[in-house]
């Protein structure tokens, strides 16, 4: 019996999720267990220094 991987063990598509809807591409990289865990770091310090630089912008 085949098992069906699931859509967040896939990096192109999580990639693309992170890209185009943000959201579910965290959620995706959150749950992946393909992802190496130092990528899914940089990419959280990513969009953390996003909100950070935006919020400055913003308010600042």
């Amino acid at each position: 019996m085949k098992t069906k991987e699931k859509w967040y063990n896939s990096p192109q598509l999580v990639g693309t999720l992170l890209m185009f809807w943000p959201p579910f591409g965290l959620y995706g990289l959150y749950k992946s267990e393909n992802i190496d865990s130092k990528m899914k770091i940089a990419i959280y310090g990513v969009f953390v220094f996003i909100i950070v630089l935006f919020l400055v912008i913003h308010f600042g």
